[in-house]
């Protein structure tokens, strides 16, 4: 936890100009912040949505890891001028599947494969941007989302193996 705490803490010195960058957020870092909220809020909800339904004793860590990194994140690309998320309807019904599913091995088999698609989903975002993004401290935050978003998705392909067998 110790671990989080410091990346939380290095990314929130990325957010410290936030007042000078909402300002002049380019159309890249207001692309970026969009995706990444809109994903990352699909995760969060969902995350939470599982917490009391999850009955594999990983799922439920990873729960507890994924609602941490998703506020966070949420709070400094918010903190640095970005607009709360737009969400689609495929998004807003994989949040109402998560919160009517059924307890059981069944919803933590479709909670980790949603989890991973919607990782790998941020990991695209990420990387696109560190591609094409203007601002320095925006990139440094999704270099850090990246190597979180890879550790999780590493997590989740074990969990799923580990379900499988």
């Amino acid at each position: 936890m110790n671990r989080r705490n410091a990346v939380a803490l290095l990314a929130m010195s990325f957010a410290a100009p936030s007042v000078a960058f909402a300002a002049t957020m380019g159309e890249a870092e207001k692309e970026h912040a969009e995706q990444t909220l809109a994903v990352g809020s699909v995760a969060l909800e969902t995350s939470k949505a599982a917490q009391s339904k999850v009955t594999g004793a990983w799922v439920k860590k990873f729960t507890t890891y994924e609602i941490a990194e998703q506020t966070t994140i949420a709070e400094i690309l918010k903190s640095m001028g970005a607009a709360s998320p737009k969400m689609t309807d495929k998004q807003m019904a994989m949040i109402a599947k998560a919160k009517d599913g059924k307890a059981g091995a069944d919803f933590d088999r479709s909670y980790v494969a949603d989890q991973i698609d919607g990782h790998n989903q941020l990991l695209r975002i990420q990387d696109t941007y560190i591609g094409k993004g203007k601002d320095a401290g925006a990139i440094g935050l999704a270099k850090l989302a990246r190597a979180q978003i890879k550790e999780h998705i590493d997590l989740l392909e074990t969990i799923q193996k580990e379900m499988k067998a």
